[in-house]
């Protein structure tokens, strides 16, 4: 029984030491988690000409007016969920544009979003159109986070309002040019599925 657990064990340290297929299996060794970190290999990411990415929205963030309100526009805190979805195109303009030494691109972000809250706000629906900034960092082959920002034209049945976006957010490649997509940021949460083209 003690020999078993031994050659066990020595099986199960010789995997862990020296890794399964380095070209895209398993890795558990230290030295393929350092070689397969590419945020210091500037370049060395998915090549793509266009990321179009369908999602679904939920916010928490409300504007002023809501169900009758003030008259104002503008941030008016937490509230009941609005619910709905979008769609946004990113096209990248450039590589390492801030910071030359690590693995970063920049693209223009835009896109739509409708949401809506039903009868519990007075039935209320936004339309949402932003435009602004993705700066993209590539950790590994399948892992890649970013930030967006920018502006953000707001419309629902008392006009059209402007605002800001900023939003944190990360994907995670299944396969060579399809990823889950996630973003959490004000105005809300988004989830959805990136298809890169080109």
């Amino acid at each position: 029984m003690r020999s078993s657990l031994f050659l066990a064990s020595c099986a199960l340290g010789a995997v862990v030491s020296v890794g399964l297929d380095p070209s895209g299996g398993l890795r558990f060794g230290p030295r393929e988690a350092r070689a397969d970190s590419l945020i210091k290999r500037p370049g060395s990411h998915i090549n793509y000409t266009v990321e179009l990415e369908p999602h679904l929205d939920i916010g928490f963030l409300h504007y002023g007016g809501y169900g009758g309100g003030n008259g104002f526009r503008g941030y008016n805190g937490f509230g009941d969920p609005d619910i709905g979805a979008g769609f946004r195109a990113s096209i990248p303009v450039g590589g390492t544009l801030f910071v030359p030494r690590i693995n970063d691109t920049i693209a223009i972000t835009f896109g739509i979003d409708l949401t809506g809250c039903g009868s519990y706000c007075a039935n209320h629906v936004e339309f949402r159109a932003p435009v602004g900034l993705q700066w993209n960092f590539f950790f590994t082959r399948e892992l890649s986070l970013f930030a967006d920002m920018g502006g953000i034209l707001n419309a629902d049945a008392d006009g059209a309002h402007p605002d800001f976006f900023f939003m944190l957010g990360g994907r995670y490649l299944f396969n060579p040019r399809t990823a889950v997509t996630f973003r959490i940021g004000y105005p809300f949460v988004s989830v959805g599925v990136s298809f890169f083209v080109g």
